[in-house]
């Protein structure tokens, strides 16, 4: 077991704070608990566990993963071996920018120890070694990796080795396979797999390649001008299919396709990679997106459907909320919109504001911020300068000044929903 030293109290934030607990549990035969992470964290206990706790639920949540209490009290991972990679990939990557000093005298240091312990020969985890190795496969991919991802790829691949030799070899399902061998990566990420086949990758060849691709994958940052592959272009003309969909269902064009397109590339290209690995995202969008832009929600899904057909997946609302969200900065841009305000005048009857609230947000794709004003203040104090539109189901007075005023009644007419979506979306 790693020995470490209990620093002095300081100020470490909460992600530098979970950085260092995710890390400890990569480490080989590293035993954590709460005590450990308080002094190593400089905090009390009571944080430490808090720490813990969100932790727990992050990896679950974006990975699948459990965080469970043994029975001396310490904590381990509990996971697919490829989900416990993928997670450790997310985690090592914000290490380097959050604590890269944490990194560098606990992490790398346990890990080369635990390398040499192995008898795994030094020529195979030699950083130099590694470094060639991933210089050929940058040039394989004529791409560049900064000195960040170089170190990056420098550990993970000691974490790769240092796995399989314990017999720990992550496992894929035929549509992974086939996902990831179509890819170039997977053909440069066999230079690295020839390097290590005779002493270390045996029979299981094969799947360590397909991570090893996999790694590159998800490294990479897609780019719509040059990328060319027979999958890019694939999702290129997904991508068209989708946007027509969409600008049929909205009843509403873009006059800067190609910019939407791109950034739709950019975009999808790295959810596909999610989708078919199960790595998830935050899950606090959707909900927010459904209640503020329910139209905008509801075309982007109707729009998606032949795109998830196209590949065969099921994206999840998370996925389709941040799609959403492109598709409804693009319509703004179109015209040079900017979030409209209207203000709803309140007064007795929440559900009867409520409902109407709903009705505006369904009559149209762009983003609305609605505000709430007393019957009472709008006759004192009038309505804000940047209030585009007052809508209230109560008799009212106007003031002497005032944006156009609509009393409404639910449903909504025809002539009501006419005249208050000509304000809005002008």
């Amino acid at each position: 077991m790693m020995t470490l030293l209990s620093p002095p109290p300081s100020v470490l934030s909460s992600p530098q704070r979970r950085c260092h607990l995710l890390l400890l549990l990569y480490i080989p035969g590293q035993t954590v608990t709460p005590e450990i992470l308080a002094r190593l964290n400089g905090v009390d206990d009571t944080k430490a566990l808090q720490d813990i706790a969100d932790t727990g639920d992050e990896i679950q949540r974006y990975h699948r993963l459990r965080l469970i209490t043994q029975q001396d009290g310490s904590y381990r991972i509990e996971g697919t071996p490829l989900d416990r990679r993928l997670c450790l990939l997310h985690w090592l990557r914000r290490a380097l920018r959050l604590c890269p000093h944490f990194v560098q005298q606990h992490f790398t240091p346990a890990l080369k120890i635990q390398l040499k312990q192995q008898g795994i020969l030094t020529a195979l985890y030699d950083e130099k070694n590694l470094q060639a190795l991933i210089g050929l496969c940058a040039r394989r991919l004529q791409r560049q990796f900064d000195s960040r991802d170089v170190q990056f790829l420098t550990l993970f691949l000691q974490y790769c080795l240092h796995q399989h030799h314990a017999g720990i070899t992550p496992e894929f399902t035929e549509q992974q396979r086939a996902w990831t061998q179509i890819r170039p990566e997977f053909v440069a990420a066999l230079e690295i797999a020839r390097h290590w086949k005779r002493r270390v990758l045996q029979s299981a060849n094969e799947n360590e390649q397909l991570f090893l691709a996999l790694l590159f994958q998800l490294l990479r940052t897609p780019d719509p001008i040059r990328d060319n592959h027979e999958q890019d272009l694939r999702l290129r003309s997904a991508i068209f299919g989708m946007t027509a969909r969409f600008r049929e269902l909205a009843g509403m064009s873009f006059s800067d396709e190609q910019g939407l397109s791109d950034q739709l590339y950019i975009h999808l290209a790295q959810a596909l990679d999610r989708c078919q690995f199960g790595i998830g995202i935050d899950n606090s969008l959707p909900e927010e997106i459904t209640r503020l832009y329910p139209r905008l929600m509801r075309t982007t899904r109707e729009a998606f459907n032949d795109f998830e057909n196209h590949f065969e997946m099921r994206f999840s609302d998370e996925e389709v909320g941040l799609v959403a969200v492109i598709f409804g900065a693009w319509l703004m841009q179109e015209n040079d919109l900017h979030e409209k305000q209207v203000l709803l005048l309140t007064g007795n009857n929440i559900e009867l504001e409520q409902s109407i609230e709903q009705q505006l947000r369904e009559l149209t794709l762009l983003p609305l911020n609605i505000k709430h004003l007393t019957i009472h203040s709008y006759q004192k104090e009038g309505a804000p300068k940047e209030v585009v539109l007052v809508i209230t189901p109560y008799f009212t007075t106007l003031p002497l000044y005032s944006p156009p005023l609509i009393h409404v009644t639910l449903p909504l007419g025809e002539h009501q929903q006419q005249q208050i979506r000509k304000i809005i979306e002008c």
